[in-house]
C-alpha cells in the first residue's frame, strides 16, 4: 500500500496507539509477584526495579541534555529503517537525540544487564549520538563494547560524547549492519550481550537475528529496540521470542529480551514496566 508520509504517520501512531492499550491489558508481574521462574524473578529486581548510582547516571544524563539542547545541524544518511517523524537528511542534535537516544528508565535496563555481563564482549547495532552505548560502557567498564553506526556524522558525535563521559571501551565501526556484521564475526568478537537499536525492517532484523545466534556464546541475551514501533517490528519480535533456540524471551514494550541459556523450560513473559 503506497501512502503520503502524513498518512503513514497517522497509521503509525494509531498501531502505537493499540500496541500500548494491549501492552498494559496483557503486561503482569511489575513487582515479580507471581512468577514462579527464579531468573525471571532476579531479573525484575536486579535489572527493571534497581537503579543507577547518582553520579553514574548524572554523567549519562549531562551528556544527553547537552544534545538534547543542541541546535547543530549535521546530514544523517539513513541505513536503517528510516525515521518517519524526521524526513529530512539533515537534521538538528536535539531533534536527533529526543527521537533516538534512549529513554532513562530503559537506559537502566541497559546499565544493569551490562553489569551483569561485565568483562564479556558487548555489541551494539546503532550508535546515534553514543547515549545508550554510554549506559552500557559506565555499566560494564571491563568489557569491550563495539557499535555499530550507518552514519559517520553521527559516529563522529558520539565519539565526542564517549570522551566528555570518559570511558574508553567503546569502538565504533561505521557502515551497513550487514556488511559489518561478517567484520565482528572475522575478528571473533563474540559478544554475550547484543543491543539491536538501527533498523525498523522487519525482513533485515530478522537477517541480524538469524547471524546473531551464530555468534553469540552461551548464557547470552539480545535485546531489540522498538518491538512496538510499527506492524512489522511487532512481526519481527514474534518470530524471534518464538525461535527454539531461545530460553526465555521478556517484552517491556519498548524493548524485546531474548536470552539464550540451556537447560530452561521455553517461556515468555510480558512484563508491567
Amino acid at each position: 500500500m503506497n501512502c503520503s508520509p502524513t498518512v503513514f504517520l497517522h497509521l503509525m501512531n494509531y498501531y502505537r496507539m493499540a500496541a500500548a492499550i494491549k501492552y498494559f491489558t496483557c503486561s503482569r508481574h511489575r513487582k515479580g509477584h507471581g512468577i514462579h521462574s527464579p531468573f525471571v524473578f532476579d531479573f525484575i529486581n536486579t535489572v527493571l526495579r534497581k537503579d543507577i548510582p547518582g553520579e553514574r547516571k548524572e554523567v549519562i544524563l549531562r551528556i544527553k541534555k547537552l544534545m538534547q539542547n543542541s541546535q547543530i545541524t549535521v546530514r544523517v544518511n539513513d541505513l536503517g529503517g528510516g525515521s518517519a517523524s524526521i524526513p529530512s537528511s539533515y537534521r538538528k542534535l536535539s531533534d536527533i537525540s529526543r527521537k533516538s537516544s534512549v529513554h532513562e528508565r530503559y537506559g537502566r535496563v541497559l546499565y544493569n544487564l551490562a553489569l551483569r555481563y561485565n568483562g564479556q564482549n558487548i555489541l551494539e547495532m546503532g550508535t546515534s549520538v553514543g547515549i545508550s552505548a554510554l549506559f552500557m560502557a559506565i555499566g560494564a567498564p571491563g568489557s569491550k563494547i563495539i557499535s555499530m553506526e550507518g552514519c559517520n556524522n553521527l559516529a563522529e558525535i558520539a565519539k565526542k560524547n564517549f570522551s566528555r563521559g570518559e570511558v574508553q571501551n567503546i569502538d565504533i565501526l561505521t557502515g551497513d549492519f550487514g556488511n559489518l556484521l561478517p567484520v565482528v564475526r572475522d575478528i571473533n568478537f563474540r559478544p554475550s550481550m547484543v543491543f539491536v537499536d538501527g533498523n525498523h525492517r522487519k525482513e533485515a532484523v530478522l537477517k541480524y537475528f538469524a547471524f546473531l545466534k551464530e555468534l553469540i556464546p552461551g548464557d547470552s541475551v539480545i535485546i531489540f529496540d522498538d518491538i512496538n514501533y510499527s506492524f512489522e517490528m511487532n512481526e519481527a519480535w514474534n518470530e524471534i521470542k518464538s525461535d527454539p533456540q531461545v530460553s526465555v524471551s521478556i517484552d517491556v514494550f519498548q524493548m524485546g529480551l531474548v536470552f539464550f541459556r540451556q537447560g530452561m523450560v521455553k517461556q515468555d513473559f510480558v512484563i508491567r514496566y
